[in-house]
């Protein structure tokens, strides 16, 4: 028994595939040889168990040496002197004691390869090994005991090899709570300290790297520091080809501002403690929406980028109608642009209350969804779900900031008739 991190088999499958180890995190170590891999494996799953946010239980270097092995060192000099070549001996050796596939039998569709062998109690033990018979020159019989030298040696458990190096792997899991990639990066700081103080020295020609699928955490953060900015910069291209005008883009594009904010507290609401825990006709709330802490994830940012696209919804619904107003009558003076930005504001708020609304209504299936997708589906919803509650406050802030942009204008031109 190991205190290896507990899967199930399919997700070992997935897991496996992703790392290469039986673990979703772990350390690979790199060395000329396996005593070598293993002792140092042994001082990192030491150190490993005293960093922040490892789970102690669950760190498990490979054994790499300690398996059993029974060698056959032949004597040169006894086996010249009964004329027997290495080649026939160690052809007699594979066949006698390993199995010889002489044939196959056909079963139906069945295929089954027919070997030869000595018997089991003829070869079980080393004493009966020393009296299997080697043909010799002239025909005579002589006793493998007589020509070879049994031992038993330890040798590797098994050999890993990776990028041309021998390798051996250091697992070990997170404690609830802990992001894969900031457990990774405590346990480099850690060992970094201790390389640095002389307390965990590597020998000449060892090598270690952290790997697991935190590996994928860090490839999708680079790819969304420029999937996002580039994100932002098409929405805003396409609010300027409608308004065409720069100012009025930027007060619509504080939508994703707000939207991004309230995005945010809705991620510190679920981890909360307090956070919908009542409940309702028998069923607990923080149950029902699987409230529990969310790390920002890959998901959690794929949900922020679709926030942005819909963030705006409102911000165009007024300001459309502002500038419909403005086209039909322009306003001359401060009071006149309060009236009109009252008047398309107040109009606007039962379409801006609707779209948020379906939105916001809409999401309720996936917060409350179980089963398979749903560990992805709800990140990705909570940031949408509480992007657009706060979104809301558009209707406020959008008509204030146009009505200080329209007024200042106003002012201008008022200025310069009087000059």
């Amino acid at each position: 028994m190991t205190s290896a991190p507990k899967l199930q088999p399919i997700q070992t499958r997935l897991v496996m595939l992703q790392t290469g180890m039986r673990a979703p995190m772990g350390i690979k170590v790199f060395g000329p040889d396996l005593e070598s891999i293993e002792k140092v494996g042994f001082e990192l799953e030491k150190q490993l168990k005293h960093v922040e946010g490892v789970n102690g239980m669950s760190v498990f270097a490979d054994r790499v040496v300690g398996k059993p092995y029974l060698e056959m060192e032949i004597d040169r000099d006894a086996i010249a002197r009964y004329g027997i070549s290495i080649k026939s001996l160690q052809s007699v050796l594979s066949s006698a004691i390993g199995g010889m596939q002489l044939t196959t039998t056909v079963e139906g569709r069945e295929r089954f390869p027919v070997r030869l062998r000595y018997a089991r109690e003829y070869r079980d033990n080393p004493e009966d090994l020393k009296k299997i018979l080697i043909p010799a020159a002239g025909g005579a019989q002589i006793p493998l005991g007589e020509l070879v030298e049994i031992n038993y040696i330890r040798g590797p458990q098994l050999i890993k090899s990776e990028n041309t190096f021998l390798v051996g792997y250091v697992i070990f899991d997170k404690k609830e709570g802990f992001a894969e990639i900031d457990v990774v990066e405590n346990a480099q700081e850690y060992l970094n300290e201790k390389l640095e103080s002389g307390e965990f020295v590597l020998p000449a020609g060892v090598s270690y790297v952290f790997t697991g699928n935190y590996e994928n955490q860090i490839r999708a953060t680079k790819r969304l520091m420029i999937v996002v900015p580039v994100s932002l910069m098409i929405i805003f291209l396409i609010l300027y080809f409608q308004f065409r005008s720069v100012i009025s883009t930027s007060l619509i594009f504080t939508g994703i501002i707000v939207a991004l904010s309230g995005g945010f507290i809705m991620l510190w609401f679920y981890g909360q403690t307090w956070f919908l825990d009542f409940s309702l006709a028998g069923m607990n709330f923080r149950d029902l929406f699987q409230v529990q802490t969310i790390n920002l994830s890959v998901a959690v940012w794929v949900g922020f980028i679709a926030l942005f696209g819909v963030a705006t919804d409102d911000g165009v619904l007024i300001s459309t109608y502002i500038k419909q107003l403005q086209d039909k009558k322009p306003a001359k003076s401060v009071k006149e642009v309060r009236e009109l930005i009252i008047e398309a504001g107040s109009k606007r708020v039962r379409p801006a209350i609707m779209t948020t609304a379906t939105t916001i209504i809409a999401l309720l299936p996936v917060l409350t969804s179980t089963g398979k997708g749903s560990d992805i589906m709800i990140p990705m919803a909570i940031p949408l779900f509480g992007g657009m509650t706060i979104e809301v406050l558009t209707m406020l802030v959008v008509p204030v900031l146009y009505s200080m942009w329209q007024e200042s204008k106003v002012k201008k031109e008022l200025k310069k008739l009087k000059e």
